[in-house]
């Protein structure tokens, strides 16, 4: 726990050099099982563009605590980059099962997957429903994007 909160300080502050090696020294001493360190190890890499490494981890932190939406979440954004569509629906199908009905970002990002699998009537149902949970001003672009695609331009204004 005392490793988790020195992480997360060098990690918002953005020394992810130190964090790095802190997180690695960590995974080492525990055998590679510690979610929060393979959780942040995946936000890191995603930033520094290693896309597919932070899946991994991502998913070994998710394998830990599969119950973690947070965890779920970052597996599909990753896969969501590698242009994995159809398998980052799955799990954010899966996040929602799990407890995230009401989670904003949850719904957003299934009606994202879906306008990129052509399956625009769950699209936008999925971005209503995020809309319904707590209005964003992305969804609502998303949601008036996919509208004007299909040229329902009345209700893309609305």
């Amino acid at each position: 726990q005392k490793r988790n909160y020195l992480i997360h300080q060098l990690y918002v502050r953005k020394d992810w050099d130190d964090c790095m090696t802190l997180i690695e020294d960590t995974l080492e001493k525990v055998n590679q099982l510690a979610e929060y360190p393979l959780y942040v190890k995946g936000l890191i890499l995603r930033h520094r563009g290693n896309v597919h490494e932070s899946l991994t981890h991502f998913q070994l932190a998710a394998g830990i605590n599969p119950n973690n939406i947070t965890n779920l979440k970052q597996v599909a954004r990753s896969l969501f980059l590698l242009g994995r569509h159809k398998a980052s629906m799955d799990v954010l199908e899966q996040a929602v099962r799990v407890g995230g009905e009401e989670d904003w970002e949850l719904w957003h990002n299934k009606g994202l997957c879906l306008a990129y699998l052509r399956r625009a009537e769950e699209a936008k149902a999925a971005f209503q429903r995020a809309n319904a949970i707590q209005r964003h001003d992305c969804t609502f672009m998303q949601l008036g994007q996919l509208l004007t695609q299909e040229e329902q331009y009345e209700e893309a204004i609305d």
